[in-house]
């Protein structure tokens, strides 16, 4: 796996961020991620995998050395080589995951304690060309 972003912010990503990833998928693989860490532990709180081959998108959490049962996505917007948008954002219950302004799904927190998902990391074949992260009100 190759990084090709990280960031960090120690208060907590959750509940009330918002992060948007713009890029394109490489020629190389045809999966990528998106994952949501705790602090420096290795526990992903969520695991957002879009898989080009099987035309899915796998949603997970890795916690106390495990994985948790899979989520899938009942759709799969994206197209290899094509460029798109990702947001991620988070409540006090789910995240939320939309791409190119469509949502895809919502996956409900399994790490309760949300002030500790403090990372967020791109992972493998893809080009970013922007991330932003966004502290957006709860409703």
């Amino acid at each position: 796996m190759v990084l090709r972003f990280e960031a960090s912010y120690p208060e907590g990503l959750c509940p009330g961020w918002s992060v948007r990833v713009k890029g394109e998928t490489g020629s190389r693989t045809n999966e990528f991620q998106i994952n949501f860490l705790c602090g420096t532990e290795d526990q992903i709180a969520f695991h957002f995998n879009p898989r080009f081959k099987d035309s899915v998108i796998v949603c997970n959490s890795f916690l106390d050395n495990q994985w948790g049962q899979e989520v899938l996505a009942d759709t799969f917007p994206l197209e290899a080589k094509q460029p798109f948008q990702i947001e991620i954002s988070s409540d006090e219950d789910y995240f939320h995951a939309f791409v190119d302004d469509s949502k895809v799904l919502q996956y409900e927190h399994r790490h309760k304690q949300l002030a500790a998902v403090s990372r967020v990391q791109i992972l493998n074949d893809i080009h970013v060309s922007s991330v932003e992260l966004t502290r957006r009100g709860l409703y």
